[in-house]
């Protein structure tokens, strides 16, 4: 018998993977296991992409599990690690609907006595991977005496690392007083390291020379490089640790560690402010001390933590000046040229004045990045005549536009010159009038198809008169865009105040393209009427089949909706949910229609089933039902993953009484000590003090 005797009778393309009927499972298979290696790469790829697809799995994993296991123990199969660590994953993976996540366990559970033999391989790399396929399966009492008797014999600490982790997740309990022995200092240090997380991963006490162990193991190196149980065993383990042990713990990484211990004691610092609320003073001033570390990479780490963590960067403030005498490289990748602009950044957050001459000075030399602009944005730093003289020669050096090539290089620079000038006009913009003495600068853009130059000028109203030829230019431009027409069309009312420039444009603009046309006469309060029928032809019979097309459909129907059409609204959204496409913007318009939407009330329930649509879903049904229960079940389920946000808010206002049962939690989403999930790596501490804040407003509004 071979490995995949039987796999042909298996009816694989009734069964579904991650991209369609699993009927190339045979063959990848097949492939995955043959001579030829790169073939055989391809065909493990495509096995962890559809069997195994970002961690969920599919109706087919468990059919495919039997023989995934018999190629994986046959020391005849070439390319073996490969497969069991493969069986691994799907072994740890719980994303499934709950029948396949039962057959994937009971398949794995028949193959429990084929697979331990794997520990005692030849080779160390397949044992290592076993040690986490075996740890993840559901036979406890078959696996943990095996894992006990392979330590005896295992001579690789990093596969013994792997052993203590699988014991600890399997048998947590019969684990706590034995695992502490492996901590011994006369123990290499990968094994220490898995003990300490071997521990951590089952939640056990904590032992009282851990917290020196985990200094031991990671103050030189990394121990545990390339290990299969975690990607970063270091942040899992410090992540047990109470605010004082990590506190101690990370400012001895940082004083007599390498500079790669300094900067994972950094990040978990960071880290631990990112989740926790409490811990932010207590930790600032070890994150401020990090912005002095003679390395330039924990110095980045450090810099970014602080622009985040609003308590740090006070503290922080004379070392991130004393940063800004050297000016950056002109590589803007390079850490000097990162922490430069950090720098900036935290000091403009701050209202610090050291800022302006290296800010000025670096936006001259072409090196201040486009996240310092959107920091003087967002801080609304009022013009001055020395801000404006250096963005105008800023602007002013650089090519009135980088032509495209299919050079890599010429690409990369046009994307960095659009950065740039798109952060450039939106400063000029937010100035406004302030700023008018720039105009030149900005009507050089307007040919270039440049937005935020166009929407600046509009903003300085009559104060850019000189620019009113340039803007008529592109306004009358067959060859331009109308959309390029009508925002200049705006910039020429806003700087005029004559209408008549928006009105005719809508005009003439409503025949070829009535959806932009239709917007801007919303924005400018003019009346619909003669756009509405070319709309309609638009909501019900757009140009072409596919998902562009619908999308069009869908935003040509908002606009009637505006306009008090609500049927044609209601077609173009049940298209929408017949086609499959574009589902959530199409639950986004039946709520908008409400009540009129009744009839697709059955339609928005089917899509509460889907994870990617359920919010919306259940807005939309609380908009055209009044049913309160679906969207406050979408909320609880949103809560958990995405925190705050603006959707939040909507959503509870929307509910207003009947938000009532959601209280208690949002009570403890504002009030207790874990931040709200989601955000951005290096600006999650701030996202968390905001959504908080509107949280709070919108409780006092449900209370009121």
């Amino acid at each position: 018998m071979t490995a995949l005797d039987g796999i042909d009778d298996v009816d694989w393309a009734s069964l579904d993977h991650a991209y369609g009927p699993a009927d190339d499972v045979p063959g990848a298979l097949r492939d995955a296991a043959g001579a030829d290696e790169e073939r055989a790469g391809e065909a493990l790829d495509h096995l962890f992409g559809s069997i195994h697809h970002q961690g969920t799995l599919y109706p087919a994993t468990p059919r495919a599990v039997p023989f995934v296991a018999r190629l994986a123990a046959d020391p005849a199969t070439p390319g073996r690690a490969g497969l069991v660590h493969l069986l691994g994953v799907i072994a740890e993976s719980d994303d499934a609907a709950p029948d396949v996540l039962a057959d994937v366990r009971s398949a794995l559970g028949r193959e429990t006595p084929r697979l331990l033999p794997l520990l005692d391989d030849p080779d160390a790399e397949v044992r290592h991977l076993a040690t986490h396929l075996l740890g993840n399966l559901p036979s406890p009492a078959e696996v943990v005496p095996a894992l006990r008797a392979r330590r005896e014999r295992e001579r690789s600490p990093h596969v013994v690392a792997g052993l203590l982790a699988a014991a600890g997740r399997l048998a947590p309990a019969e684990c706590a007083g034995w695992l502490p022995d492996e901590l011994a200092p006369a123990l290499p240090a990968d094994v220490r390291a898995g003990a300490l997380w071997a521990i951590a991963d089952a939640a056990l006490p904590w032992p009282e020379a851990a917290t020196d162990v985990v200094v031991d193991c990671w103050l030189e190196d990394e121990p545990l490089t390339n290990w299969v149980w975690s990607y970063d065993p270091f942040a899992d383990i410090v992540a047990r640790l109470d605010t004082a042990r990590l506190t101690a713990l990370c400012r001895t990484l940082s004083e007599r560690g390498t500079a790669a211990a300094a900067q994972r004691a950094v990040e978990a610092a960071y880290e631990r402010c990112v989740r926790s609320r409490s811990v932010r003073d207590a930790l600032a001033p070890l994150l401020a001390a990090a912005v002095g570390h003679p390395a330039v990479s924990v110095r980045v780490a450090a810099a970014t933590a602080v622009r985040d963590v609003r308590a740090a960067a006070p503290l922080a403030a004379d070392t991130l000046a004393a940063l800004l005498a050297d000016p950056p490289p002109s590589d803007p990748n390079a850490p000097e040229a990162r922490l430069f602009g950090l720098a900036l950044d935290v000091l403009i957050t701050l209202g610090d004045p050291r800022w302006r001459e290296s800010f000025a000075t670096a936006l001259t030399d072409g090196v201040a990045t486009a996240d310092v602009l959107g920091s003087l944005i967002d801080s609304d730093v009022p013009c001055d005549p020395v801000l404006l003289a250096a963005v105008r020669r800023r602007l002013a050096a650089l090519p009135p536009h980088w032509a495209h090539t299919p050079d890599d290089h010429a690409v990369l620079g046009h994307l960095r010159w659009h950065n740039e000038v798109n952060g450039l006009t939106r400063l000029l913009h937010r100035w406004g009038p302030d700023a008018a003495d720039a105009v030149p600068e900005l009507v050089a853009l307007v040919p270039h198809d440049e937005w935020w130059a166009i929407r600046a000028l509009a903003a300085m109203g009559p104060a850019a008169s000189s620019a009113v030829s340039a803007l008529k230019a592109v306004r009358d431009d067959p060859a331009a865009s109308w959309q390029r027409r009508l925002d200049c069309a705006q910039a020429l009312t806003a700087i005029t105040e004559d209408v008549g420039h928006v009105t005719a444009c809508v005009a003439d603009a409503g025949v070829a393209e009535p959806v932009p046309a239709a917007r801007t006469a919303l924005r400018h309060d003019l009346p619909l009427d003669a756009l509405l029928p070319a709309l309609r032809d638009v909501a019900t019979t757009a140009a072409g089949d596919g998902p562009a097309a619908l999308r069009l459909r869908l935003e040509a129907a908002r606009l009637l909706l505006s306009a008090g059409d609500a049927e044609t609204p209601v077609r173009t959204a049940a298209d929408a949910f017949d086609r499959g496409w574009h589902l959530t913007d199409a639950a986004e318009l039946a709520g908008l229609v409400g009540p009129p939407a009744a009839a697709l009330a059955p339609r928005l329930r089917d899509l509460l089933a889907d994870p990617h649509d359920t919010y919306a879903a259940a807005l939309a049904v609380r908009r055209v039902t009044g049913e309160a229960k679906p969207l406050l079940d979408a909320l609880r389920q949103r809560l958990a993953w995405a925190g705050g946000g603006a959707w939040l808010a909507e959503s509870l206002r929307e509910l207003g009484d009947d938000a009532a049962p959601l209280v208690p939690d949002l009570r403890v989403l504002a009030d207790g000590d874990a931040a709200m999930p989601g955000g951005i790596h290096g600006r999650m501490v701030r996202q968390d003090d905001e959504e908080r804040e509107r949280l709070f407003a919108v409780l006092a509004e449900l209370q009121a």
